[in-house]
């Protein structure tokens, strides 16, 4: 997904500010190992984060 697409659903105004706010977030999350960026402005759950979550909610 992108910025622009994350903003309204987590209840923001999609402005230029909440929208490059939210990029700079998830930009932090990929460095952090939660996300992948599979092309720039495109993100989505880092596939470690992802089989995580299945082996959790058995």
């Amino acid at each position: 997904m992108q910025a622009k697409q994350i903003v309204p659903r987590i209840g923001l105004e999609a402005t230029t500010a909440k929208i490059e706010g939210t990029r700079g977030k998830l930009k932090r999350l990929v460095e952090r190992g939660w996300l992948d960026e599979d092309a720039p402005g495109r993100f989505t759950l880092d596939r470690h984060v992802r089989g995580a979550d299945r082996v959790n909610s058995r």
